[in-house]
């Protein structure tokens, strides 16, 4: 019988959660922000297709939003049971971080997210539309603090490491913002940006290949059609 390396399945186990929620959040990101400017536009035009548009698109974010908490939370769960020993040891540098991004970013949208699902009719379409800056505004604060701590996990910077072998910050705008922060922040934001554009133009297309010749379809794609090739310049560059 084969001896099974339980680092290696540790290793196969994590790869497999983080593989899997990272879908959903490279998603949601660009898709919130795609969301306030179709709103902006609704509220600026007075044009029905863009709240269609929304409407549409906004139940897909709550499923994908949704998603995007739950395998997250086990990926987390997965830090103490997986890798006890390496929380152990930098729990005091990685846990406050993982801690701002829950206190700054997860509680603002969740809080504003249920006013994007459920407020049509029942707040102004300012206030609706505050929501859904907020909730974009809340998806790149949290990717902000991740990658701050997925960053500090490649470079570390700003701690010492005590007579009793733990970690602990010396200086917290070095651990926040260290050598590969901004760098990485940049590429999973550009990353996400790009998703959202591929797969709401990639939806759009489908639509109209089905011969389903709606104009809100059409709308996305001469929208959405010049985001990829300006990030991916961007990401070029």
């Amino acid at each position: 019988m084969v001896e099974l390396d339980p680092i290696l399945i540790a290793r196969i186990q994590y790869a497999f959660t983080i593989s899997f929620h990272i879908i959903f959040p490279a998603f949601t990101i660009g898709l919130a922000s795609w969301l306030a400017v179709v709103e902006w536009l609704w509220l600026k035009t007075e044009k029905p297709i863009y709240q269609e548009i929304y409407r549409m698109w906004i139940k897909i974010f709550a499923v994908c939003f949704g998603m995007g908490v739950v395998s997250g939370i086990v990926m987390a769960y997965q830090f103490g049971t997986n890798w006890s020993m390496f929380s152990d040891k930098v729990g005091n540098v990685i846990g406050p971080l993982l801690g701002y991004e829950v206190l700054t970013a997860f509680f603002l949208e969740a809080s504003f997210l249920g006013i994007m699902l459920f407020g049509w009719g029942r707040v102004s379409r300012n206030m609706h539309f505050f929501s859904t800056c907020i909730v974009a505004i809340g998806t790149l604060i949290s990717a902000f603090w991740i990658l701050s701590a997925n960053s500090w996990m490649q470079t570390p910077q700003g701690f010492e490491i005590g007579a009793d072998g733990l970690l602990y910050p010396t200086n917290w705008l070095e651990i926040i913002f260290n050598p590969s922060f901004p760098y990485r922040f940049a590429h999973m934001i550009t990353a996400a940006y790009l998703t959202t554009a591929f797969a709401v133009a990639g939806v759009a297309a489908y639509y109209l290949y089905k011969t389903c010749i709606y104009s809100m379809h059409v709308l996305c794609l001469e929208w959405l059609c010049l985001w990829p090739f300006l990030f991916l310049h961007c990401n070029y560059l």
